[in-house]
């Protein structure tokens, strides 16, 4: 790392980490109970991860200046795209651990779509009823 340039460790937990979270409380049985078919509050924030990485993306590119910004556009190059590789096989542990713990079928494509699409589909198929 050279002088000035960000930490890659604390910017990935900086921009991913929220949902790094989401992911980590749908898997681990005992805490995907915020995810239970009777109103589990998480089901309300996954369609927030995507906006929240976006915006940071947003945040962190355009405050930085000069080298700093060109190190930005390389760390996103990067981690965007692993990012949306890395969610599909979560998702399906995500909602195969939800299926099996409280019997709730949850599509694996819709559970990953929430997490990288920036619009989330739910408002989709809500409006479109």
């Amino acid at each position: 790392m050279k002088q000035g340039e960000p930490s890659f460790g604390r910017e990935v937990a900086s921009v991913y980490g929220f949902p790094l979270v989401m992911f980590v409380l749908a898997i681990v049985p005992g805490l995907n109970f915020s995810y239970s078919g009777h109103g589990g509050i998480s089901w309300l924030l996954v369609p927030l991860c995507s906006p929240w990485v976006v915006l940071r993306v947003l945040i962190k590119t355009l405050k930085a200046s000069g080298e700093s910004r060109r190190w930005y556009v390389r760390f996103f190059k990067i981690t965007l795209p692993s990012y949306v590789a890395i969610a599909l096989p979560l998702s399906w542990a995500a909602t195969t651990v939800i299926r099996l713990t409280y019997g709730l079928e949850v599509s694996t494509w819709m559970f990953f779509a929430d997490m990288v699409s920036p619009y989330p589909w739910w408002y989709v198929h809500f409006f479109s009823t």
